[in-house]
């Protein structure tokens, strides 16, 4: 049973009828007694703080006495009337009772005394129930563990309470298949539920409850995880730049090896794009120079102009099964013979078409942010490969912090949250050593329970 302190016990019955007393014992109908007794929604499922209004019928040759029978034994008196419509058709009578948090959940019974007969009719009246459920992480290796968390409640009319001691049930579906129960676990004491499992493939997990003699059944929203396989190691070796140090204006050869690691050790791996980097010393932001393709060995190789001391670099992005490598960095000094110009000043910056959608967004379905960071240089231009932090308030009160995102090559950002309150969002870009600070509009998103 729910756990709830029990109302002081009373009858109330509509109209203000007095409360009459039936048999004791309840049989089934007579061929003399009332027949066709329905009851109308059945069960009768509590919700909302207006209750929810049940519809009796009977059929007999006169009114009779209808009653009531809580799973308690309390009685609560019905007055019936004859049906004017309906699908009981002549010779019927209807009764009506609103159904509040008041009425404690379980069997009842509908008993009609009429026709020189008694006749009973059990039906169950139920609590609504909420089911949170959540999977994390979202993006996990394949053999990794995930947690499974949620909560069973049950609404009554304080509010909401924990429903303990309940079975929930775990589902999964699979990409292009259909859910499956892969599991089951009980409700403690505060009604929350959390267990393991092992990340095999990419799909919805959803929790399940069954309902009880009390409580209706319910189901979670489902939350997505992408499993995904490993990809191959890859290495960059023997990255040089070079001559070192090298006056402004001469050629600066750079060279390396890419490497695939495979079921024989390390191979060269050809026919892949590698970029080189670099960054100047004092600065922040590795810069893209020029690419070149390996060769039938791995190797690959690129001449540039020196102009200025800083870091070289070589990134192999990852493609085909295999994953991201970078290479060792080399500083190299480049003579300059004329006075170093003063330092640039940092460059405006701007955080533009910032949204977060959907608005309105359910509870804790996910919210997702979309912008650009852009920087003045001559015009205004995205501006990649930058941090930018995701704010929230609620009305009435202060800003605080969410997560992090990365910019692209772009300047554009994507993140996602689970939203679980209505307020303001917006994103933050700090500044650095070569860009000013910038915050995006705010935008205001409500959250439907």
């Amino acid at each position: 049973m729910l756990k709830r302190i029990h109302a002081a016990i009373a009858a109330v019955a509509l109209g203000g009828a007095a409360l009459v007393a039936l048999p004791a014992t309840a049989g089934a109908a007579t061929a003399a007694g009332p027949s066709d007794l329905t009851v109308s929604p059945s069960p009768v499922v509590v919700a909302g703080g207006a209750g929810t209004t049940a519809t009796f019928t009977y059929k007999a040759s006169e009114k009779g006495a209808a009653r009531l029978v809580d799973r308690d034994g309390r009685i609560v008196t019905l007055d019936p009337a004859p049906a004017t419509s309906g699908p009981a058709g002549s010779g019927a009578y209807t009764a009506r009772y609103g159904f509040t948090f008041r009425d404690e959940p379980g069997v009842w019974k509908l008993q009609v005394r009429a026709d020189g007969g008694v006749a009973t009719k059990e039906f169950q009246v139920h609590w609504t129930t909420d089911l949170d459920f959540d999977a994390a992480p979202d993006v996990v290796d394949r053999g990794d563990r995930i947690r499974l968390t949620g909560a069973l409640t049950y609404r009554d009319g304080g509010g909401r309470q924990a429903y303990d001691g309940q079975r929930v049930y775990l589902a999964f579906k699979p990409v292009g298949g259909s859910y499956s129960r892969v599991g089951s676990v009980t409700t403690d004491r505060n009604g929350r539920f959390s267990v393991d499992e092992r990340a095999v493939r990419s799909g919805w997990w959803r929790a399940e409850f069954e309902g009880a003699s009390d409580a209706e059944p319910a189901t979670s929203d489902s939350d997505r995880v992408d499993v995904r396989v490993q990809d191959s190691r890859t290495r960059i070796t023997g990255f040089d730049a070079s001559p070192e140090p090298v006056d402004a204006g001469d050629a600066l050869r750079l060279r390396g090896r890419l490497e695939i690691s495979g079921f024989a050790g390390w191979s060269g791996y050809p026919g892949r794009q590698v970029k080189i980097l670099f960054k100047p010393a004092g600065g922040y932001r590795w810069q893209y120079v020029t690419s070149d393709w390996t060769d039938s060995a791995g190797r690959f190789w690129a001449d540039v102009t020196a102009r200025t001391s800083g870091w070289w670099r070589a990134e192999f992005d990852g493609a085909g099964g295999a994953g991201y490598s970078a290479s060792a960095t080399d500083y190299v000094t480049v003579r300059v013979p004329r006075p170093t110009p003063p330092p640039t000043p940092k460059a405006d910056t701007r955080v533009v078409q910032f949204n977060a959608a959907p608005e309105p967004v359910r509870y804790h379905r996910y919210l997702t942010f979309r912008g650009q960071l852009q920087a003045w240089d001559d015009g205004w231009e995205g501006y990649g490969h930058q941090r930018v932090t995701v704010w929230f308030k609620k009305a009435g009160g202060s800003w605080h912090y969410v997560k992090t995102l990365w910019t692209n090559s772009t300047g554009r950002f994507w993140g996602k949250t689970k939203a679980s309150a209505s307020g303001y969002w917006k994103v933050v870009f700090a500044g650095n050593g070569e860009a000013d600070r910038s915050t995006s509009r705010s935008d205001w998103v409500r959250v439907k329970r």
